[in-house]
């Protein structure tokens, strides 16, 4: 183990000295922990209950480009996940997170391999104010993860509007009798404007996905920002495809977040409120997990959520999280979340 933990650090560092780099290159990373209390443990990153330590997504990374012509770039980014600090990670350090290689054109636009966030899941802007905690919008509804063995294609922006696709190659995932072949294994996405708001003050995403993540759905975003404040909603249909899934025939439905943020100099403010009954989001996968086909009602999951984030410089902040989820039919796996955190990134 310690052999594989020295050559990937060795890796790390020859890739991050400046004669085998590209024109431009940034290595970066974050550290973000909170300790959470959860009564359940339905809503926490790992499923445990009890006050506990939770690595909210740290990781180290390179990304860089290089020019070929005055119209064609060369990108890539290599990042993993850093979970050394998990008692229960001590023998797998590190976990795969965005690495891939792609091509961009000044008109054509981009195209990239490898394992990246889909369009569907990015399709999300910020509209989620609890995203990266245990309180974020993929405990109701799916569409949250990052697929290895992808392609992706985006337009360059014209008026604000971006076109982007992605597709998991199939022969990577699935046997050759696997049904989930018949599905499309698609994404594609349409955006206005930019989750940062740059080009503006709107935002505004629409997506369908086709059997990634074993869901067919659709999902729209509108984010707005006035002044200090910023609102954003998430609505969501999905419908479950993988007939390897109990009950998978029953989970179809429909969900949404709303939620508000207001920043006061240092200081950003959160509330949020959702809801879903399509029973495949994570809380209701835990049903499924732990009842199996004795679970016949789809759970229909709720949340609220305040929190609050205060910036002690351009690279650390504190965070809080308070919020409940109610899971309507099956009350053992309601949880209550109370998390406080630090991050920093560099």
């Amino acid at each position: 183990m310690m052999k594989t933990v020295k050559l990937t650090l060795l890796a790390v560092a020859v890739l991050a000295s400046p004669s085998v780099m590209a024109d431009a290159y940034k290595f970066y990373g974050r550290i973000d922990y909170s300790i959470t209390n959860s009564d359940s443990g339905s809503a926490t990153h790992s499923g445990k209950s009890g006050t506990i330590l939770e690595n909210n997504w740290s990781r180290l990374g390179i990304k860089g480009d290089a020019a070929l012509n005055d119209d064609l770039t060369v990108f890539y980014q290599i990042e993993v996940g850093v979970n050394g600090a998990s008692e229960g990670k001590q023998n797998n350090p590190f976990s795969a997170r965005p690495t891939f290689l792609g091509i961009k054109h000044a008109t054509m636009g981009q195209f990239a391999a490898g394992r990246m966030d889909p369009v569907f899941k990015m399709a999300k802007g910020s509209a989620d104010a609890m995203d990266m905690y245990s309180l974020k919008h993929d405990r109701l509804f799916p569409g949250d993860k990052r697929w290895g063995d992808s392609l992706e294609y985006k337009t360059v922006k014209w008026n604000k509007l971006q076109l982007g696709a992605s597709y998991i190659m199939e022969d990577n995932y699935y046997a050759e009798d696997d049904v989930r072949r018949e599905n499309g294994n698609y994404q594609l996405a349409l955006t206005f404007g930019d989750k940062n708001f740059r080009s503006g003050n709107l935002y505004l995403a629409g997506a369908y996905t086709d059997g990634v993540e074993d869901i067919k759905g659709f999902r729209a975003v509108v984010q707005y920002k006035y002044d200090n404040l910023i609102l954003g909603s998430i609505y969501q249909s999905s419908e479950l495809v993988n007939p390897n899934k109990d009950n998978w025939q029953q989970r179809d439905g429909d969900g949404f977040i709303v939620s508000a943020k207001y920043k006061i100099d240092k200081l950003t403010l959160k509330a949020q409120y959702g809801t879903d009954d399509s029973g495949t989001g994570k809380i209701a996968g835990r049903v499924y997990d732990a009842l199996g086909t004795s679970a016949t009602d789809v759970p229909e999951v709720s949340q609220w959520a305040i929190g609050a984030e205060y910036r002690l410089s351009k690279a650390t902040r504190v965070h809080t999280e308070l919020g409940q989820f109610d899971v309507k039919q099956y009350s053992d796996f309601d949880d209550t979340i109370v998390s406080v955190g630090f991050r920093i990134d560099f």
